[in-house]
């Protein structure tokens, strides 16, 4: 099997892991700033808090992912990588299930209604933005390669 020169990923991109987790972490909290202010323009005081909450939620989860993949000292060593990347999602979603339980079950106004749309809407998007930017700074977008076939 041949690899195409043209084909980027992210060992070869110019972004390496610590510009790669403040990049991905600033793109998130820049989201849920805007999110939530156009949710609080739009919306009310709790559609707006609620935005911010799921944006928390999933920059909090994001960061423990970034940090396993790309600042642990421990996890650069090629042996590690995989366990690295698996611990790293493991946990991600582990932590997001535990925030989300803990909004829901301590925070009752977000549990229907406008609020909790806007809590896990402000989670998906924030979510959505940190894929794009990371697929923008790796190079994952480019279509003129042949990894697809």
């Amino acid at each position: 099997m041949g690899s195409w020169p043209e084909a980027k990923n992210v060992a070869e991109s110019e972004i390496h892991g610590p510009a790669l987790f403040r990049g991905l972490l600033l793109a998130q909290g820049i989201t849920t700033v805007v999110v939530a202010a156009l949710a609080a323009g739009i919306g009310s005081r709790d559609a707006a808090l609620s935005v911010l909450a799921g944006g928390g939620i999933a920059i909090i989860a994001a960061a423990w992912a970034g940090f396993q993949l790309w600042l642990h000292p421990g996890n650069r060593n090629p042996e590690r990588m995989a366990t690295a990347a698996t611990r790293a999602e493991m946990g991600r979603v582990a932590i997001v299930l535990v925030l989300l339980w803990l909004t829901l079950s301590r925070w009752p106004e977000v549990r229907q209604g406008a609020p909790a749309m806007m809590l896990f809407a402000g989670f998906f998007l924030v979510q959505l933005a940190g894929w794009i930017w990371l697929a923008k700074a790796t190079g994952s977008t480019q279509t003129n390669t042949k990894q697809n076939g």
